[in-house]
């Protein structure tokens, strides 16, 4: 299992079209509003490219979410990787989903490698690293992840681009993964934080999933 999915990848949606299925999924109040913030500041930023309008700030798509299993992190970075295609910022708008364990081999300069080649199959879409704080260890000398942030800085400063690189896992866990480097920190500009799911949302979702498996459930 390459962790490659292409199985939800249709005929590209119309934006509105990708924001109505955001606005559909149950809770997730502050991350849909923050998303549309989000793309509405970068659509600001490509009109004023269109218009031949210098620009400092650069489009910055590398992102931290933050938050327990299960609250809807995955599902969120494939609507992503749509959106962002339908927008023109990448070229295929696939999903290909790591974990730190996938990165990191037992080698000297394996593990850098490796990573690149995760970074290769990505491009045009979105690497995903579900639990990257794994990467930063304090207590191991022979700890090879910090090759793979390497290969992940040097990708976020210098490569050529058509490429988001999101991390994931617990809050404090990330917070120390980001602080152990400087360039993590300056390099990650969106931050997402899915709380975890309220009961009544919880209701909701096993409804949800009830219609959809043919289930009707007493009260």
């Amino acid at each position: 299992d390459t962790g490659l999915d292409y199985s939800y990848l249709e005929e590209d949606k119309p934006l509105e079209e990708l924001l109505k299925e955001l606005d559909s999924l149950i809770g997730l109040t502050e991350i849909k509003s923050k998303i549309r913030d989000y793309i509405d500041y970068v659509s600001f930023l490509q009109l004023r490219e269109e218009k031949g309008i210098d620009e400092d700030d650069d489009i910055k798509l590398h992102s931290i979410f933050t938050g327990n299993p299960g609250t809807g992190k995955t599902t969120v970075v494939k609507l992503l990787g749509q959106i962002y295609k339908t927008m023109g910022l990448l070229s295929k708008g696939h999903v290909l989903t790591v974990e730190s364990s996938d990165l990191v081999t037992g080698f000297v300069r394996q593990t850098g490698k490796n990573t690149k080649e995760f970074i290769e199959k990505a491009r045009g879409g979105i690497l995903f690293i579900d639990e990257a704080y794994m990467l930063h260890k304090d207590d191991s000398s022979n700890d090879f992840g910090p090759e793979a942030i390497a290969a992940l800085i040097t990708e976020m400063s210098d490569g050529p681009g058509n490429i988001a690189i999101m991390v994931a896992g617990y809050p404090k866990e990330m917070e120390k993964f980001i602080n152990s480097n400087p360039g993590l920190k300056s390099r990650f500009k969106n931050h997402y934080h899915f709380k975890d799911y309220t009961p009544t949302e919880l209701v909701e979702i096993a409804k949800f999933s009830a219609v959809k498996k043919d289930i009707i459930l007493s009260d």
